[in-house]
């Protein structure tokens, strides 16, 4: 991708590729790059693709979430065409966007969103050989354990605390280890995990389901 920080910044004359979603979403990237991770302690291989979105009216703004074609969090990718690679087909995906902030003066000919689109890319082994992978999309899970199965689309808790809309909450995002679903910390209604803070296990609880615990009391009126 080219250096964004810049008064001129442009993705008219970049390479476009347009993404569809099982909901008939579709997001245009500008400028776009594919890059994956190193293979995490289970040998799953995570990739991103990402860029500048072209079909969005927005603001740029860090609270202007709603005005994008596609909202973050989970989706099902179904299509996404990228000039001289594989085209991405029938994927379970996770996508983050972000506003880095356009400098000043500001001549860009965008609203200036970055967005993220990540997947489970493949699996290895030890010694690099392809392994089935069978956890990816998963919507809920047994454990072998306990027995007790898990909504993996659901918001948690930490056994004893509070909801606070305006707090975390634990979620799924397609994460595992050793075959155990990651939980995440999401800030508020944000789609997408809190950047910088760690996940746990599901294993590591207690957790209690956001929707059964007790909410945060409203401040008391003062009678104005």
């Amino acid at each position: 991708m080219k250096t964004w920080n810049v008064p001129a910044h442009r993705i008219a004359d970049t390479e476009h590729s347009t993404l569809t979603f099982s909901s008939g979403e579709e997001l245009v990237l500008a400028d776009w790059e594919v890059t994956e991770a190193a293979p995490d302690q289970d040998g799953r291989v995570y990739a991103s693709l990402r860029g500048w979105i072209a079909n969005t009216e927005g603001t740029g703004t860090s609270g202007d979430r709603y005005v994008l074609p596609v909202k973050a969090g989970r989706a099902q990718l179904v299509l996404a065409e990228l000039r001289g690679r594989v085209p991405l087909r029938d994927l379970a995906v996770h996508i983050d966007t972000h506003s880095p902030g356009a400098p000043h003066p500001n001549t860009w000919d965008h609203a200036g969103y970055l967005c993220t689109v990540s997947w489970m890319d493949r699996r290895i082994d030890g010694h690099g050989q392809p392994v089935l992978e069978t956890e990816i999309g998963s919507a809920r899970w047994s454990d072998p354990a306990s027995g007790r199965e898990w909504d993996l689309q659901a918001a948690y808790l930490r056994d004893g605390e509070t909801y606070n809309p305006l707090g975390f909450v634990w979620r799924h995002f397609d994460r595992w280890h050793r075959g155990v679903p990651m939980l995440h910390p999401f800030y508020g209604d944000h789609r997408s995990p809190a950047h910088g803070l760690a996940g746990r296990l599901l294993t590591d609880g207690p957790w209690a389901l956001a929707t059964e615990a007790p909410a945060l009391a409203a401040p008391a009126s003062t009678g104005r």
